[in-house]
């Protein structure tokens, strides 16, 4: 039987699904679903992905164009990982050739195994070196210095940012010197290979509490059983990860394979360190790996040489064979949707679609479950089991909630770290035990206000107020990152003094520094955060004891283990409690009560402060009794009757452009799209259109629609409706975002 003379291929374009064109013979005996092809498409070439092999064409034969040639020899993605894709484009409603790009590191893409990077050396030699170094003048002493501590590694090889770091400057010293002609670039090719540059921890005998062999049997029970979702609810301190190693063993025993997903890229590291001290062959994906990096880890786990693989939300793509379990740690986090760009997918949903499809079992796990995740296990949807209490007999932290209102009363002035909190930060430091302060700003103050004329400095692009980051010396705007030097003047009125108001951790940092000099603190943000290996680096210094405060971000609210911890302060607890979000209470209170579960991890116990101008919200109170049950059954009456999640679904829709009035116009013509279908009224309803919270976003007006569903059969139809009119045409871009995680 003669090889299919046709194919349909997906692009990377939000176009279609797939497209027919012609199998040339010379590559009939070659081609096969998952590989890339190169084809004509509307006047140019194009790389596409081979997703299905055909007899005969949709259209006319003499109309389909014929495949240019073959990119790859091997395919990059199997049957399974075509279908599973083929989910994700129906149900997020984008292209196929959109999800199968989203499961493709860029590495492998484009093949990268190595990559080049550029050295520095002296572009003098010994005593012309010397000379050079003592004739430069007093204001160049960094320049001096740049080049004293390359002449003292004579022997290694340093890039133009480690040798930065080494004298203790910036690049734009380096580039510098470069220009002055005392330094040279010399490119290198380096190869890549699998990452190994953390340490397992030290072997531990652990025994097992009777809550921790409930769950394990449990676990086991259900694995066997084929597929199956668990929620394993514990409490923090209570041993989840211990109950992830054991049954993640027991599926290696029987030849499976796990998946380990973690919400954030500083979490990687720890959770590394635990398994390499169970498991031999690990291997991990994060994008703080260089792309020849990733290539030879996604390589190495096609090969089937790793029996784990670890990593953040774009893992649950990775190509693992035989896959026997999948473990979603920290369940509930908002980092495991994806935002931008298509497709716009959930891993958790995702990684419980494909152990689906394989047969394996699901562990979700959290201290703080998604109150989707709570009500599809009160109603028997998923196993249930709870580990109420922490090992080793370790009581949970109890927590103090700081009225921060009375506090600027009793104190008669602004400030943002309450006495009480103060005093006890003190007394921790002093006992030996470390510290950590928790603020989800980042930035020096969030707000440069005129109090004159009430002028305040916004953004040009999206109009919100921008934040001043003092060490760079600029307002930035942190959705399109735009930025400006921070005014002196107020611009508005040219007499008033431009005065900065709020808080992120830059200023809790400066702040700290000054009232406990004596102690080494360390800061955790986006912002410190930036360069590969550094959210390890920061992390070795706390868990070292060389900081003895922490403070961050939600980067350091969830996972994080530090035994020596016995103080977490929440330097403001409503950051997240007003936003226009109708999941704004249950983010509080999982930020709140998971920061707190980093305090008393050790025998030496610990406490909680919290601070907040609402202390009687329900979502505060709860978390101060580390009460998730009274939260949950509360809040989910609420959504019952307002028909959200998880009693409804909902796609959001967002149209954005230059005009306002263009938008608001394109949002308007596409409701009456969706109330002019024949179900509609059954199926769903629409809400809006109205403008976005956000109403303007790097320069584009946004107008949304909302589609609630009781059915999630009402939102798919919703979907399948309007994804012909998404992506760009003309101003205008549409998008579509299923199951949204932010309304804002």
């Amino acid at each position: 039987m003669s090889p299919p003379a046709f194919a349909q291929v997906a692009l990377n374009l939000p176009v279609g699904d797939a497209f027919d064109y012609a199998v040339p013979p010379e590559l009939r005996s070659r081609l096969r679903p998952g590989l890339r092809v190169r084809v004509p498409f509307r006047n140019r070439h194009l790389v596409g992905y081979c997703v299905r092999l055909l007899d005969a064409p949709s259209i006319e034969a003499a109309r389909v164009k014929p495949i240019v040639d073959l990119v790859d020899a091997e395919p990059l993605v199997d049957a399974a990982m075509l279908e599973l894709t083929r989910w994700v484009a129906d149900y997020y409603g984008c292209a196929w050739g959109e999800a199968l790009e989203a499961a493709l590191p860029g590495g492998v893409r484009r093949q990268t195994t190595s990559r080049t990077i550029q050295i520095v050396e002296p572009a003098l030699e010994g005593a012309a070196l010397r000379a050079a170094i003592a004739g430069l003048p007093p204001r160049l002493r960094k320049r001096a210095a740049l080049l004293d501590t390359l002449a003292s590694c004579p022997n290694e090889e340093l890039t133009p940012s480690q040798l930065a770091e080494l004298a203790g400057c910036s690049l734009s010293v380096v580039h510098a010197a470069r220009k002055a002609g005392q330094i040279r670039y010399r490119s290198k090719t380096v190869t890549e290979h699998p990452v190994d540059d953390v340490l397992p921890e030290a072997p531990k005998e652990i025994e097992l509490t009777d809550e921790q062999q409930h769950a394990l049997a449990l676990i086991g029970e259900r694995r066997r059983a084929g597929f199956g979702v668990v929620l394993l609810h514990g409490v923090t301190g209570s041993g989840k990860t211990e109950v992830y190693l054991r049954a993640i063993a027991d599926a290696l025993a029987e030849g499976k394979r796990a998946l380990v997903l973690v919400p954030e890229i500083s979490l990687t590291p720890q959770t590394i360190r635990r398994f390499k001290a169970r498991f031999p062959r690990i291997a991990v994906l994060h994008s703080h790996l260089t792309p020849g990096q990733r290539t030879e880890q996604w390589r190495a786990i096609q090969r089937g040489e790793a029996q784990v693989v670890i990593g953040p939300r774009a893992a649950v793509f990775a190509p693992v064979q035989d896959l026997g379990i999948v473990v979603v740690d920290e369940e509930h986090e908002n980092t495991y949707k994806q935002e931008e760009p298509a497709p716009r997918y959930h891993a958790r949903d995702v990684a419980i679609v494909r152990a689906q499809r394989a047969g394996a079992l699901v562990v979700l796990g959290s201290a703080t479950p998604s109150l989707e995740s709570f009500h599809n296990a009160r109603r028997g949807k998923y196993a249930y089991v709870v580990l109420a209490h922490r090992v080793l007999g370790l009581r949970m932290p109890p927590v103090e909630v700081v009225d921060m209102t009375e506090e600027l009363q009793e104190a008669k002035r602004w400030c943002f770290l309450s006495r009480r909190l103060e005093a006890l930060t003190r007394q921790t430091l002093e006992s030996g035990a470390q510290v950590m302060l928790f603020l989800n700003r980042r930035g020096f103050s969030t707000l440069v206000f005129c109090p004159r004329c009430q002028h305040a400095l916004r953004c040009p692009q999206c109009q919100v107020p921008m934040v001043y980051h003092r060490r760079r010396g600029i307002a930035l705007c942190h959705y399109c990152g735009e930025h400006q030097p921070p005014a002196g003047i107020c611009p508005a009125c040219k007499v008033g003094q431009m005065r900065h108001f709020g808080v992120g951790t830059e200023r809790v940092e400066d702040e700290i520094a000054r009232k406990f000099p004596n102690y080494p603190l360390a800061r955790m943000d986006t912002d410190t955060t930036r360069g590969r290996a550094t959210h390890q680096r920061l992390l070795d210094r706390f868990r070292s004891g060389e900081a003895r405060i922490l403070i961050g971000t939600q980067m350091i609210a969830k996972g994080l283990d530090f035994p020596q911890v016995t103080l977490v302060g929440v330097i403001s607890a409503d950051t997240a409690l007003y936003l226009p979000d109708f999941r704004a209470a249950e983010r509080t209170f999982q930020l709140v009560e998971q920061v707190a579960g980093r305090a008393g991890r050790g025998l030496l116990g610990g406490r909680v402060v919290v601070q907040t101008t609402n202390p009687h919200h329900l979502s505060i109170v709860c978390a101060a009794r580390h009460d998730y049950r009274l939260f949950a059954e509360t809040e989910l009456d609420l959504r019952r009757e307002l028909g959200y999640p998880p009693f409804g679904h909902l796609l959001r829709v967002v149209v954005a452009g230059p005009s306002r009035d263009a938008a608001a116009g394109r949002c308007r013509e596409l409701a009456e799209r969706l109330h002019a279908l024949p179900e509609a009224a059954a199926a769903f309803e629409v809400l809006g259109p109205v403008e976005c919270p956000l109403a303007s976003l790097q320069g584009k007006s946004r107008w949304q629609l909302l589609v609630k569903a009781p059915e999630r059969r009402g939102v798919r139809l919703a979907t399948r409706a309007l994804r012909p009119h998404a992506g760009v045409a003309g101003k205008l871009q549409v998008t579509l975002d299923v199951d949204p995680v932010s309304m804002l």
